[in-house]
C-alpha cells in the first residue's frame, strides 16, 4: 500500500480512490461523487492517509532523484553525444529519467515550457485533467507543453486524434 500512496498521493476522502495529482482528484470528486462546489474539499498530498502516517511522511523527502545522464545519447550536461555540445537535461518528475531537449526533439519554446512544471516522460505520462494514465491509446500529447490529455477528457471531447499528427 505504501507504494500506491507514494505513486498516487492524492486520495478521495469519500471512497479512498487515489490519484497522481490534484486535477485528477478534483475531476473524480465532480464526476464520481457529483460534488460541484469543491471549495469545502481540502486537497493535500496527505489526503486519505491516517494522520500519524501523514505526519511521518511529511518529514520524508518524496522527490525523485534525477538521472545525471541522457536516456537517449547517454551523455550528460557537459556533453550531448549526438551534438558534441554541452546541454542541460530535463528530468521526469515521476521516475527521474532524463534527456537533453534536442534528444527529446523539443523546440526551444517547448523546453522553456516544460521547465515550468513537473514534466513527465513518455512512460509516466498521465492525463493532466483526470490524473490517470488509463487508456493510453486515447492519450494525446500537446505540441506546445507536452502534457497529456485523454481525448474524452477534453471539453468538448473528441473521438479521433487530429489529422496529420503522428502518435
Amino acid at each position: 500500500m505504501d507504494a500506491n500512496i507514494d505513486e498516487k498521493p492524492y486520495a478521495c476522502d469519500l471512497c479512498g480512490r487515489r490519484y497522481k495529482n490534484p486535477p485528477g482528484l478534483k475531476y473524480h470528486y465532480i464526476h464520481a461523487h457529483n460534488i460541484q462546489n469543491l471549495s469545502k474539499i481540502k486537497i493535500t498530498r496527505e489526503s486519505g492517509r491516517p494522520p500519524k502516517i501523514a505526519k511521518i511522511m511529511s518529514s520524508v523527502s518524496t522527490s525523485v532523484e534525477s538521472n545525471r545522464y541522457c536516456d537517449f545519447c547517454l551523455g550528460d550536461v557537459n556533453l550531448n553525444k549526438k551534438t558534441g555540445q554541452s546541454e542541460r537535461l530535463i528530468s521526469c518528475a515521476d521516475c527521474g529519467r532524463s534527456g537533453h531537449p534536442s534528444c527529446l526533439k523539443f523546440t526551444p519554446s517547448l523546453t522553456d515550457t516544460v521547465l515550468m512544471y513537473a514534466w513527465q516522460c513518455i512512460e509516466c505520462k498521465s492525463c493532466s485533467i483526470c490524473g490517470t494514465s488509463d487508456n493510453d491509446d486515447k492519450l494525446l500529447f500537446c505540441d506546445d507543453c507536452d502534457r497529456g490529455y485523454h481525448m474524452y477528457c477534453l471539453s468538448p471531447p473528441i473521438d479521433h486524434p487530429p489529422e496529420g499528427i503522428d502518435y
